[in-house]
């Protein structure tokens, strides 16, 4: 995540992205296990995990622009498209398992409302992940007129 922050361009290295998405499936097992007690490691995470999705997400748009829809099937875009699922799959965990809707609302909610759906909504077509449309629903059903 340092490095990411440190230069975008580490996120074009298909090492680098594997072991970030390992270390993001390590963050969802361990929110699933925990549960509202991991909000203290999101809270260290949250801002540098938005940042990267949206650099991400940014690369990925750029190859699907500059390639066609291909792109999505080169081993660099696939591994780019898994750190984006598991960020999505990290926040809807941490959504799931939070038990003070309160505190979601005010401090996860805006980030995923900016980051998230922002870049759904700016993202070429084929570049649209369909697990925002997951996270979007579970955040709804979950913090109901909250949100």
């Amino acid at each position: 995540m340092n490095q990411a922050k440190a230069d975008v361009k580490n996120l074009d290295n298909t090492e680098s992205l594997k072991i970030l998405g390992s270390v993001l499936k390590t963050n969802v097992s361990a929110c699933s296990s925990i549960g509202p007690g991991f909000l203290s490691q999101l809270g260290r995470i949250y801002m540098d995990l938005l940042a990267v999705y949206k650099a991400v997400s940014r690369l990925i748009s750029e190859s699907v622009v500059n390639q066609g829809p291909v792109a999505l099937r080169t081993p660099r875009v696939r591994q780019m498209r898994t750190v984006k699922k598991e960020v999505l799959r990290l926040i809807e965990t941490y959504v799931n398992k939070a038990d003070d809707p309160t505190e979601v609302t005010q401090n996860i909610i805006p980030g995923v409302l900016d980051a998230v759906l922002g870049d759904y909504r700016r993202n070429v077509e084929p570049a649209r992940e369909p697990e925002v449309l997951s996270v979007m629903s579970t955040i709804v059903t979950k913090l109901g007129v909250s949100v």
